[in-house]
């Protein structure tokens, strides 16, 4: 007699699960849920779409300030050979080919590695590379955004085999225990989903 009562409040709690009132706050839950999920993952690939938008628009313009940085080095480079062809013949001409340095190769006469140092390609393309890494902030935006909304379409998919348990379970009669089954089933799908919403 004294066995039998922790076994009947065992099957009390199953029955209590199985309830229709259990069932329907699953549905119910699990129906907003669903849709909480769907919206956010939503959310997610709309922010990926820009971010990569963002990025490409970047690199674009990265490339763009290379091959213009590209361009100085040449000039740089050929008015020295017109420096250093005239210094010393006709300073007149020598000065003019140097007044059109640019400020990187003037700003490198004086270091001790002399003209066109590492300093000076690092000058002449910073603001190309500081361009091309805001571009991969951005796809690495994008790929997080994508990562999260990946993880959500997956917390769509639980949050949903949850909600059919629910409802296929509330039809049947109280009486079975496989509904108890399928509302066990369901809770599981609801505790694993919240855990893998809160983790995206």
């Amino acid at each position: 007699m004294i066995e039998s009562q922790p076994r009947s409040g065992f099957k009390s709690v199953l029955m209590k699960i199985g309830s229709e009132v259990v069932l329907g706050t699953l549905v119910a839950l699990l129906s907003v849920l669903v849709a909480l999920a769907a919206y956010q993952g939503s959310l997610a690939d709309s922010k990926e779409s820009d971010a990569n938008v963002a990025g490409q628009k970047q690199i674009t313009e990265a490339n763009g300030l290379y091959l213009e940085a590209n361009q100085f080095v040449i000039y740089d480079y050929s008015m020295y050979d017109g420096w250093y062809i005239n210094e010393g013949i006709n300073d007149e001409i020598a000065q003019y080919y140097m007044d059109s340095f640019s400020e990187s190769l003037t700003a490198s006469i004086d270091r001790p590695d002399g003209l066109f140092d590492d300093q000076y390609y690092k000058d002449m393309y910073a603001e190309a590379d500081a361009t091309y890494e805001e571009s991969l902030t951005y796809f690495d935006e994008a790929q997080a955004a994508g990562d999260r909304a990946n993880q959500m379409q997956l917390v769509v998919l639980v949050f949903a085999v949850g909600l059919a348990l629910a409802a296929y379970g509330s039809l049947m009669a109280p009486q079975r225990s496989i509904r108890i089954i399928f509302a066990l089933g369901s809770i599981l799908a609801l505790i694993a989903g919240l855990i893998s919403f809160f983790a995206a």
